[in-house]
């Protein structure tokens, strides 16, 4: 009887053992997979105008297959308007809930670095990388020297003319503002510069360096109201009678106008391809290098990839980034809006030799990027506005760019 007793209390303690063992090997399961979780890494991204379709399908593939090959980093994209683009990212960092990555454009890299809001990637880019980049366009990404931005697209200009009309392109401003001239009849405006608020700026800039003008000197102080921008003004004031109305007037409006009969030439990027295409039988186009003035100009405008210096994943961001710039993955957003290389072989392609690219491609040898200034936002109103000013005569270049200066410089 004790016996038995015994063997029934040895297969119950086994029992109690096997539960127990099951258990933990449970319980050590479940530790894994919250273990598995929390491993996973999610970077947010902040790209202006995405709610809007601007990169969204390229962004999506592109994250879709870097987390297939990273299955321990996730990437969710935070959208904003481009007009409050700067004021959110600012608002956002002063709120520490800064994005790890933040698409900006070049221009505000000044402002954003000297507040201390982005991270500089210097130490994070090897040599190989950067040996990638074309050179005058990775440094559009520099501040004093260090890299607080990675270029994601770049733009270039091109003079658009109707080749029904105009026989030769214009080669000088005293041409353009002679055939512009001729080519104002009826409904027909000759030419057109934007001078709207949300894009006008880096157009008009196009006129300030074929001048020999700039917006900054060498240590970073305003000189807008200078004698070579001044007589730029000038000039504008000269083709005021020849162009759309200066304050209503925007750059999406151009290539409408121009497919409508109601303009003969324009000053835009390769993203007016499809619409120029589309009218191409009623009013046939041609593409040309910007007039020049004292000098060949135009306006190097690129948007970049950048770092929050508060992010907490800095190297899951990066590891992004230099995806993103991989020549594969950096080829289909360069496509995405007729922008130009990047990567020096992204250059190679046939297609920026051909008649519609050229004249822009060939124009970058000239050309300067946007100014740095304190802060973008106050600068291009109160420029823009200045630029109004004298094209309605309100006031003379020379008042509208003393004015602009004092508000700037203040």
């Amino acid at each position: 009887m004790k016996k038995k007793f015994l063997a029934i209390l040895l297969v119950f303690v086994l029992f109690l053992s096997a539960c127990g063992n099951k258990a933990a090997d449970n319980s050590k399961d479940a530790k894994k997979d919250e273990n598995k979780k929390e491993d996973v890494v999610t970077i947010h991204m902040l790209v202006p105008g995405y709610d809007q379709g601007y990169l969204k399908e390229q962004f999506t593939d592109a994250i879709g297959r870097f987390e297939k090959e990273n299955p321990n980093i996730k990437v969710e994209v935070i959208s904003a308007g481009w007009e409050e683009l700067n004021s959110k990212v600012v608002q956002l960092y002063q709120a520490k809930k800064a994005p790890d990555i933040m698409l900006l454009g070049s221009r505000s890299l000044r402002q954003f670095s000297e507040n201390g809001i982005l991270e500089d990637m210097s130490s994070m880019m090897t040599d190989e990388q950067k040996a990638d980049y074309i050179e005058n366009v990775l440094n559009t990404g520099k501040v004093s020297g260090k890299q607080f931005g990675i270029p994601m697209a770049l733009s270039s200009r091109g003079l658009f003319y109707r080749s029904d009309l105009i026989k030769e392109a214009p080669k000088n401003w005293e041409e353009l503002l002679n055939v512009a001239k001729e080519n104002t009849k009826g409904n027909m405006k000759g030419f057109a510069i934007p001078t709207d608020l949300t894009s006008g700026t880096d157009e008009i800039l196009n006129f300030i360096y074929q001048n020999g003008g700039k917006i900054v000197d060498e240590n970073g102080n305003f000189v807008i109201n200078s004698k070579e921008n001044v007589e730029t003004l000038e000039f504008f004031k000269k083709l005021a009678a020849y162009v759309p109305d200066p304050v209503s007037t925007t750059r999406n409006d151009q290539s409408k106008m121009f497919v409508n009969n109601d303009l003969a030439m324009y000053i835009s990027g390769g993203w007016e391809k499809e619409t120029m295409d589309k009218g191409k039988d009623k009013t046939p186009y041609k593409v040309a290098m910007l007039p020049e003035g004292k000098q060949k100009g135009v306006t190097i405008v690129t948007d970049s990839y950048t770092m929050s210096s508060i992010s907490e994943h800095k190297k899951e961001a990066f590891e992004f980034i230099k995806f993103m710039g991989k020549l594969e993955n950096q080829k289909i957003i360069t496509a995405a809006y007729g922008w130009f290389p990047i990567l020096h072989k992204e250059a190679e392609d046939p297609k920026y030799a051909d008649d519609f690219n050229k004249p822009m491609r060939d124009i970058m040898e000239f050309g300067t990027p946007e100014p740095q200034v304190p802060n973008w936002d106050d600068f291009n109103k109160s420029f823009t506005i200045a630029v109004q000013k004298a094209m309605t005569g309100q006031l003379s270049p020379q008042e509208a760019l003393d004015n602009c200066q004092k508000e700037l410089a203040k």
